[in-house]
C-alpha cells in the first residue's frame, strides 16, 4: 500500500513481510541490542549490496560524544569506507530499527542509497516521514529512494520500550534515594528556589507528579528563564529535563 504523495522521487510504502528482508532487519536489531548494552539509545542498521552486509552499526552519540553518531550514520560512512566511494548507488539497501531523522534522511540521500527499510516508524524527532521527505522533494539535486516501513516493527518497539522502561525506572529509584533537592546534577540554591515555585520541595514530589510530566514543567520554566537574565538557571533546569528521563548528566554550562 503506497501511502506517499512523491512518486517523483520518493515512495513511502508499508514493507509487506518480504522474507528476503528480515534476515538483514535482524542484523540491524543485533546491533541495536549492542547500543543498549552501552548504554545508548538501542538503534541499529545495515547496509547491504547485492545480498551482501557492507557494514552494520548501532547508535553511539553518548559513547562517541558526537551528536551525528546516529546508526544510519555511522553504517553509512562504514560502508563508503569500505567501498571507497561516498555514493553507494541505488542498489545499495538500509536496514534501519527506527525512523530516520532529517540529518540521517540527508546523508541517505547524499550517500544515493536506492531503499530504506524501517523496523519503527514511530519516531519523536521525526513524526511523519512523507512530510520530512517534503523537504527533500523541493530540491532537484536528489536522486529517487524508496522507504518501506513496519519490518519487524513489533521487535523495534519492544526492544525501545523495554530500554526506556528500565531507564526510567533506574532513575526513579536514583531520585528517591536523594537525601534532598540540593543533591540533584547541577542544582544550587537559586535552583531549589526555581523548584519550589514549581511544587517541587523534595525527591518524592518529582516522583508523585511522575519524571515524565516533572521534566515537562521543567522544560517550560528553562523556556521562560531563557528570555530574561537567568541564562544560568535555565540550564540547569534544561540539564535536569534530560537528568529526569535518565540521560547521563551533563554540565549546566552545555546547555546554555
Amino acid at each position: 500500500m503506497q501511502t506517499s504523495n512523491f512518486p517523483r522521487k520518493f515512495s513511502v510504502l508499508t514493507h509487506q513481510g518480504q522474507a528476503e528482508d528480515l534476515p538483514w532487519m535482524e542484523l540491524a536489531l543485533q546491533q541495536a541490542e549492542l547500543a543498549a548494552q552501552h548504554g545508548e539509545v538501542p538503534i541499529g542498521a545495515a547496509l547491504v549490496i547485492n545480498s551482501k552486509a557492507v557494514a552494520q552499526a548501532h547508535n553511539a552519540p553518548v559513547s562517541l560524544n558526537d551528536a551525528c553518531a546516529h546508526a544510519e550514520i555511522q553504517v553509512i560512512r562504514q560502508a563508503c569506507q569500505s567501498l571507497g566511494n561516498y555514493r553507494l548507488g541505488a542498489q545499495a539497501t538500509l536496514y534501519v530499527t527506527l525512523q530516520p531523522c532529517l540529518m540521517c534522511i540527508g546523508a541517505i540521500l547524499h550517500a544515493r542509497i536506492g531503499r530504506v527499510v524501517v523496523g519503527c516508524s514511530q519516531s519523536r524527532f521525526n513524526g511523519d516521514l512523507t512530510q520530512s521527505l517534503a523537504v527533500f522533494e523541493q530540491a532537484e539535486a536528489w536522486h529517487p529512494c524508496a522507504f518501506e516501513t513496519g519490518c519487524m516493527a513489533q521487535a523495534s518497539e519492544k526492544l525501545l520500550g523495554n530500554f526506556f522502561k528500565t531507564r526510567r525506572k533506574q532513575r526513579e529509584q536514583a531520585v528517591a534515594d536523594l537525601a534532598s533537592l540540593l543533591h540533584l546534577p547541577n542544582a544550587n540554591k537559586q535552583t531549589i528556589d526555581e523548584l519550589a515555585l514549581l511544587g517541587f520541595h523534595t525527591p518524592q514530589d518529582f516522583l508523585l507528579l511522575g519524571l515524565e510530566q516533572a521534566s515537562q514543567r521543567l522544560a517550560e520554566r528553562s523556556a521562560e528563564l531563557k528570555t530574561g537574565p537567568h541564562e544560568q538557571q535555565a540550564a540547569i533546569l534544561a540539564s535536569l529535563c534530560d537528568y529526569l528521563n535518565g540521560e547521563p548528566v551533563r554540565s549546566w554550562k552545555q546547555y546554555l
